[in-house]
């Protein structure tokens, strides 16, 4: 039997250490039981009605998780509504002023946020409003906070969104705008692209 050196140990020690050091640093930099974003966030623009003043089938509210208008009905599947006040100003309204859906409460909260709408790209951890109409100005960003049933088995039930009003029409009472929608349960980036957070 042949009997191991001291520097045999050594550098036996070193190589070990090295290992669990490389090991170390694989596992800080990548979780694998971290969630992954699978949809790439995009920019899109919208047109509505308002919610007051127009035909009952002209669309009048964002859906979020079909990133789509759609018109108000009875089954209330939308997640924002719009409309144009008496004094000419734009007008969001959460789900839950407006009605609430066949398949139950969903809770959708709104937040102004400061920025332009390409300058908005994490949405806030709290602050939402859930109860209250939000008055804008053309140019202001909300935040949108929205429980979707996407997200039912999700570690954060929430999807997260801006919205801008860039214009409104008072002739036809139709309101021109942007949004971002992150339809990647949790993640509150909005940025373009695939979220990381």
């Amino acid at each position: 039997m042949t009997p191991i050196s001291a520097s045999g140990t050594r550098c036996n020690v070193t190589r070990l250490t090295v290992l669990l050091a490389a090991t170390a640093a694989v596992w800080a930099c990548d979780d694998p039981y971290a969630p992954r974003a699978d949809q790439a966030n995009t920019n899109q623009t919208f047109m509505v009605a308002a919610l007051t003043g127009t035909s009952l089938d002209a669309p009048a509210a964002l859906q979020l998780v079909n990133k789509s208008i759609t018109r108000i009905d009875g089954s209330f599947d939308f997640d924002m509504a719009f409309d144009i006040d008496k004094q000419n100003r734009p007008v969001v309204l959460p789900l839950g002023l407006v009605g609430t859906p066949i398949s139950g409460s969903r809770l959708v909260g709104l937040l102004r946020v400061t920025g332009t709408f390409d300058n908005v790209t994490e949405a806030p951890k709290s602050g939402y409003v859930f109860d209250s109409a939000m008055v804008v100005a053309p140019g202001a960003v909300l935040a949108v906070q929205a429980q979707e049933n996407i997200c039912s088995m999700s570690f954060t039930p929430y999807i997260f969104a801006k919205v801008v009003i860039d214009s409104l029409n008072l002739g036809t009472r139709r309101l021109y705008g942007r949004t971002l929608i992150n339809l990647n349960c949790g993640f509150r980036s909005l940025a373009t692209g695939t979220p990381t957070f």
